[in-house]
């Protein structure tokens, strides 16, 4: 724990800390990269390819990470601080330096601290110091001790002398204690290293110039991610087979201003295109050790695995009813038509709609999209008529639930296609009649 000294008069702009703040609560993406220094190290070139070098779960490294889980583990109740002055210590005269700090930023990262002083630090400090100078032990020209002045301060505060101490400097973040190493639960040693590699791999897109994504399934995620980090991108339906090519324009991309900010929010988009089943990125990225621009190409075969959260296969339970009821009574060999989910995706500038469901004639190929609208916020509402405005799609179909928040008339008012209301739930042969008049 550090002293305090008469001329110590830092963080006097203080701010009143929340109970605990840890950013990997609030969101998983919002986890702190690896820096540059750990990451191209672990970058290889070839000709004018890239590629990032993975770490193996082999016996060496899976004990490095394994002893590396131990040393976070032990310091639980400990500070900040004291964990990383014994990775110091670990690491000692280590080749491996720089996968330990690698794999340690990773641990470091899912560690929860506190952040909750039992009163204000500077508050505290400041009440230390106007008592003036004093000794560890008594002299001749003072005969106030620290531990004295420690005491009384504590009774001050009604509290003990340890939780002052505690107090004193608790806004600096080497003082934050750790109140858990891993939420919900640890890391494995081979858990780790896939999350280190992954960790690399995203970093070297800090310094894309441009990522070309061709992706064939999964577009929800997808797009929500990239609103998420406010990417700028441009999609294209692919003219050969089912899918779109989607371009993210990177941090120095001449379209976009090169700063730190966008740099990270581009680089932690890499998970999201993990969750898709079938698709192939290509990307120009110039690290700061390149002289020219370089290619690096990854697909669905990588070993990476994601640690995004997938959305469940349907939205609410109109949605689900409505696949199970036409699962039970068209599901026959003789059905006309083929259901599936979000296939779609209609692009809106800069924004896209993807319909609940596309329903395919299994001979003639023609398609109508249906969105179901159910009972939502105002706000939702909105957005979902400038949707569907903009798309002014005749083969969208609208099936809206009676109890919706609308007037009568708003969504036919802006729909090109045709508009379906419902009780309970849609019935499905006025669904299949409206999609034999829309389908294109």
């Amino acid at each position: 724990m550090k002293k305090f000294h008469n001329d110590d008069n830092r963080n006097l702009a203080y701010t009143e800390p929340e109970m605990v703040y840890d950013a990997s609560l609030i969101h998983p993406t919002l986890n702190t990269m690896l820096k540059s220094e750990l990451i191209l190290p672990r970058l290889k070139k070839r000709g004018d390819q890239i590629t990032p070098l993975a770490l193996p779960n082999d016996y060496h490294y899976l004990a490095l990470a394994n002893e590396l889980i131990q040393l976070v583990k032990s310091h639980l109740g400990h500070t900040r601080g004291e964990l990383e002055e014994s990775l110091k210590i670990y690491e000692g005269d280590s080749l491996d330096y720089q996968i330990i700090r690698g794999l340690f930023n990773v641990l470091e990262t899912r560690c929860v601290f506190s952040q909750f002083p039992a009163v204000n630090p500077v508050t505290v400090r400041t009440a230390l110091f106007e008592k003036g100078p004093v000794t560890l032990t008594p002299d001749l020209l003072t005969t106030t001790t620290r531990w004295q002045v420690i005491a009384d301060t504590a009774a001050q505060f009604h509290l003990t002398s340890q939780a002052l101490e505690e107090a004193m400097f608790a806004d600096l973040l080497e003082e934050r204690i750790i109140l858990n190493t891993g939420d919900p639960a640890p890391f494995s040693p081979t858990e780790l290293i896939a999350r280190y590699n992954l960790e690399v791999a995203r970093g070297l897109l800090y310094w894309a110039r441009e990522v070309r994504m061709t992706v064939h399934d999964t577009y929800k995620d997808l797009f929500k991610y990239i609103k998420l980090f406010k990417l700028m991108h441009t999609v294209y339906p692919l003219s050969s087979a089912t899918g779109y090519q989607i371009i993210l324009h990177g941090p120095i991309s001449p379209f976009v201003n090169s700063t730190l900010r966008y740099g990270l929010q581009f680089a932690k988009f890499l998970p999201a295109i993990l969750l898709c089943q079938n698709w192939q990125l290509e990307a120009e990225v110039q690290p700061p050790t390149s002289r020219r621009p370089l290619h690096y190409n990854l697909d669905d075969q990588t070993a990476l695995r994601s640690h995004f959260k997938a959305s469940p296969l349907f939205d609410s339970t109109l949605e689900a009813d409505f696949a199970a009821d036409f699962a039970t009574k068209y599901t026959g060999a003789k059905r006309a038509w083929e259901l599936t989910r979000e296939d779609e995706v209609i692009v809106l500038g800069d924004t896209v709609m993807i319909p609940d469901f596309a329903l395919t004639h299994r001979k003639d190929g023609r398609r109508a999209l249906i969105e179901i609208i159910g009972f939502w916020h105002p706000e939702y509402l909105q957005r979902k008529l400038t949707k569907i405005r903009q798309a002014n799609c005749s083969h969208l179909i609208l099936l809206v639930y009676q109890s919706a928040n609308v007037a009568t008339g708003v969504f036919e008012a802006v729909s090109t296609g045709e508009v379906l209301t419902f009780n309970k739930k849609p019935i499905l042969k006025e669904v299949l009649a409206a999609v034999e008049r829309c389908a294109i």
